[in-house]
């Protein structure tokens, strides 16, 4: 199986409305790969994510806007 190791691997969302199993089992997947996950948006900040229509927990933003994206 070929790793991983030394890639990041961006996730691009919405700052609202990802359900939240579909960014953190490839999140969890990508890290066990040896890659570094990296969380984009929009907007600097926080992710909230949600499970089905209830929120859920929210997670930080390496790069948004204000945040090093252009």
């Amino acid at each position: 199986m070929q790793t991983l190791a030394g890639k990041r691997i961006a996730f691009v969302v919405a700052p609202e409305g990802v359900e939240q199993v579909e960014l953190t089992e490839p999140w969890q997947a990508v890290k066990e790969a040896g890659a570094e996950p990296e969380l984009i948006s929009c907007q600097a900040g926080l992710v909230q994510a949600y499970r089905h229509l209830d929120a859920a927990d929210t997670f930080p933003v390496d790069k948004g806007r204000g945040r090093g994206l252009r």
